[in-house]
């Protein structure tokens, strides 16, 4: 019998931001991906992290971990059982806010762990704080501050959103599986947006995002229908909006990539 334990809550301080704390002793991810940024600190064990098509690394215990919005990574046990974290998903907005910016800069990160023991400990003040529901001031201020800081050591501005900077066919087959949340959708479709063979859009797409298209379009089908969710849809609306073709397919598919039933997750947004 599986032993994880999962607690997510989410916090309307500044904006509704989804919270995480953890301990998975045999949970692996799959490919997927957040409209946010992922940030979080491992408190036990360490993860194994795979972002995207580069090679895997380590998150081990008292680093924190960063993952930029739209990045496909998957995630496992990389220590004998398995490992504890906390993790929170700020918007790049609220990361815009907290920068004093207007947004139009993308910050990303360049490396996803880092061993800096002042912010892991300005993080787990924030986030412990949030899990108890503190008070409303000191929760918007700890934020703000936390990623003011963690942003200016450790991120850096680029000036084109990353889908420019891929290859014209990675770039047209991705816009299009944002552009179509509910489908249905074919690989010649695909094809015939890019201009290219079908096979290629399989092997261009696969090389630079390292997923299949089908697998990132069902991951990026999961973060719609998180949002769904969270803005008071029924599941059975939720699936039917997001392209699956019942609430008991849009449930396998939101286990098998959150942990959490989308039942779940609705009860934990209370």
């Amino acid at each position: 019998m599986s032993t994880n334990q999962i607690r997510m809550w989410t916090d309307n301080a500044l904006e509704p931001v989804d919270y995480l704390s953890a301990d998975y002793q045999d949970f692996e991810f799959p490919p997927h991906l957040h409209d946010s940024y992922a940030i979080g600190v491992i408190e036990r064990g360490a993860q194994r992290f795979s972002p995207g098509a580069r090679s895997s690394l380590l998150m081990p215990e008292g680093t924190l971990c960063v993952i930029n919005p739209g990045m496909v990574h998957s995630g496992s046990a990389g220590s004998d059982g398995g490992w504890r974290y906390r993790m929170f998903y700020p918007s790049p907005a609220l990361v815009a806010r907290a920068l004093a910016e207007d947004g139009h800069e993308i910050r990303s990160f360049d490396g996803h762990v880092f061993k800096d023991d002042a912010l892991y400990r300005q993080f787990e003040l924030l986030h412990r704080t949030s899990q108890c529901f503190g008070d409303l001031l000191e929760r918007e201020s700890r934020t703000l501050m936390f990623l003011r800081a963690l942003f200016s050591r450790h991120a850096h501005v680029h000036v084109a959103n990353g889908r420019l900077l891929q290859p014209r066919t990675v770039s047209l087959v991705r816009e299009m599986l944002h552009d179509c949340h509910t489908g249905p959708l074919s690989i010649g479709d695909l094809a015939a947006e890019a201009g290219v063979s079908e096979t290629q859009v399989i092997r261009s797409f696969t090389a630079a995002i390292g997923v299949a298209p089908h697998a990132y379009w069902v991951a990026l089908r999961i973060e719609r229908a998180k949002d769904l969710i969270r803005s008071g849809h029924g599941l059975a609306e939720v699936a039917d909006r997001t392209g699956f073709s019942d609430q008991s397919h849009l449930s396998r598919h939101f286990k098998r990539i959150t942990s959490l039933t989308p039942g779940q997750f609705a009860k934990a947004l209370h």
